[in-house]
């Protein structure tokens, strides 16, 4: 019988080497691929949580503004301070609804201090604020639902 020639010995043996060698490397290829994805995930699962709380924070004041308006000191001010935050990190959505939120807000304050609560004006003043409230709602909600 005749043998294998010794190259054809070192041939299998090389080519049995580089196929381990690449398993090897597509293994760890896709896990590394793997961790980014999952990495990845997390990132926008938190940015999503961080745009959540600064729209919530942005509409609970929002909220109760109506009802702040009686109380002594500024009813304005916690729904100035959650719009900066939404002004940070939405600038698009700051200059746009959340605008028409705070320009709406301070009307009814000024119309509200100057006016009895049940004068027309006061009325059209709180259904402005009311409108422009649901506007912005509904801007964020759209963000959400897109992200």
């Amino acid at each position: 019988m005749g043998s294998t020639p010794g190259y054809v010995t070192v041939l299998v043996a090389l080519i049995s080497s580089l196929g381990a060698l690449a398993g090897v490397w597509l293994t760890a290829a896709r896990t590394d691929k793997r961790s980014a994805q999952e990495r990845d995930d997390r990132r926008f699962e938190k940015a999503k949580e961080l745009q959540e709380e600064r729209f919530a924070k942005f509409l609970v004041p929002a909220r109760r503004l109506t009802s702040a308006l009686d109380s002594p000191g500024s009813a304005l001010e916690p729904l100035r301070e959650a719009a900066a935050h939404i002004e940070l990190h939405e600038p698009d959505l700051a200059d746009g609804p959340v605008r028409a939120v705070l320009d709406a807000a301070d009307r009814l304050l000024l119309v509200r201090r100057r006016n009895s609560a049940g004068s027309q004006v006061v009325v059209e003043a709180e259904t402005e604020y009311r409108d422009a409230v649901a506007a912005v709602r509904s801007s964020m909600k759209e963000r959400l639902d897109a992200a």
